[in-house]
């Protein structure tokens, strides 16, 4: 059966609806797995200095571990934004990191702010409704994503606590 143009949009349209479902998927299982995994360490006494006041002023280090686990598995366009929470009177209250992985918007620690435990989403209202929303680090947090030397650095510094995390996977 011949393609017209009509139907070759409509079949382009729903290859590009699927690979967004399934990407987003694979995202939602990496951040949900790393965050249930960081409660099973904190419930198991991990020896991480940060690890018993999750998620509460951890979204930096919650950020930075999910930055690693997306790109192990061949995230792309991988960087993490920083924003600043605000109170009913406009006062800032806080500043989150959080990291985007292509359109997403991925979040393992927003629970601090009565928000969901894990958010996939490509438009997170919440996230939206931060103030000064910019990168994390603008040297490194590119558009194109956080330079893999970048990545092998921050794995480093993150080795420790990456090996104090295997136990609870």
């Amino acid at each position: 059966m011949p393609c017209d143009a009509g139907s070759h949009f409509h079949v382009k349209q729903f290859t590009c609806e699927l690979l967004h479902e399934t990407i987003s998927t694979r995202i939602l299982e990496i951040a949900t797995g790393l965050g249930a995994t960081i409660e099973r360490a904190k419930s198991g006494n991990a020896g991480i200095k940060w690890l018993p006041r999750f998620p509460t002023n951890c979204c930096n280090f919650a950020a930075n571990l999910l930055l690693l686990e997306l790109s192990a598995t061949g995230g792309e366009r991988l960087r993490r934004m920083l924003g600043t929470v605000r109170d009913d009177r406009g006062d800032d209250v806080a500043t989150h990191v959080w990291v985007q992985a292509d359109d997403f918007v991925v979040d393992i620690a927003a629970d601090q702010f009565e928000q969901a435990k894990v958010i996939v989403e490509q438009f997170s209202e919440w996230h939206h409704s931060l103030h000064d929303v910019k990168p994390f680090l603008p040297e490194s947090d590119l558009v194109e994503g956080v330079p893999e030397a970048d990545i092998a650095r921050l794995r480093e510094l993150y080795d420790d606590v990456l090996r104090e995390l295997v136990p609870f996977r």
